[in-house]
């Protein structure tokens, strides 16, 4: 089963059983007549709107997607713009004695040990203007900061997508209450949370300073 329609029908249990979540879903694929193995960001964006929202109406009471299928959405919506928006601004050249621009060595994280991670994302929660930290694997979540927790669905789905259609170094958005970055480390994710004033280049520099243990990116 792809990637996203895993997560879609996940999100579907939120309304229904997992066997009648799957069959809803497998019922609005053969309504629509596509092939889920072959659907980028921007289809299943369609689909779910459409055909999906359509099947789901003919069972239970609602408009608009709700909870676990909104945040999906929310998560296609950010994949599906990743695509066509320019990349994120490269980091300004350090200015001559600026502490907020120094040049930081790689720095190896065995992300296989929990202290590790923590340390991690202890070291990026203090720096100026993040407001959250997410450290995101196969098999841990580490998270620091209020607020995060929120958007760690999102940044999942955005992290996935990007993944499976085209191995990224980084995704930067920015949103109403702030800016957030993420790019992957090892077979995990790591994403800053920061103010919009915050300096960017610093984060980014800051970001990219790490590696996964053995040389990963």
């Amino acid at each position: 089963m792809p990637q996203i329609e895993r997560l879609v029908v996940e999100a579907l249990t939120e309304y229904a059983s997992p066997v009648a979540a799957q069959n809803i879903m497998n019922r609005a694929l053969r309504r629509a007549g596509v092939n889920p193995d072959a659907m980028g960001p921007e289809a299943w964006l369609r689909f779910v709107r459409g055909p999906l929202l359509t099947e789901l109406q003919q069972v239970f009471p609602i408009q608009e997607p709700t909870g676990a299928l909104r945040r999906v959405l929310r998560g296609l919506e950010e994949a599906a713009a990743a695509r066509t928006r320019p990349a994120a601004p490269a980091p300004k050249p350090a200015a001559p004695g600026d502490r907020n621009t120094l040049i930081l060595p790689r720095r190896e994280i065995d992300l296989d040990r929990a202290e590790a991670r923590e340390g991690l994302v202890n070291e990026l929660a203090r720096e100026e203007g993040v407001n959250g930290v997410l450290l995101q694997g196969p098999s841990f979540r580490e998270a620091r900061l209020p607020g995060v927790e929120d958007l760690a669905p999102i940044l999942g789905v955005v992290h996935n997508l990007l993944q499976k259609q085209k191995p990224y170094k980084l995704f930067y958005s920015v949103f109403q209450e702030g800016q957030v970055l993420v790019r992957p480390l090892g077979p995990a994710l790591v994403a800053l949370v920061a103010k919009r004033e915050a300096n960017l280049g610093r984060l980014l520099h800051v970001l990219n300073s790490y590696e996964a243990k053995g040389g990963q990116p």
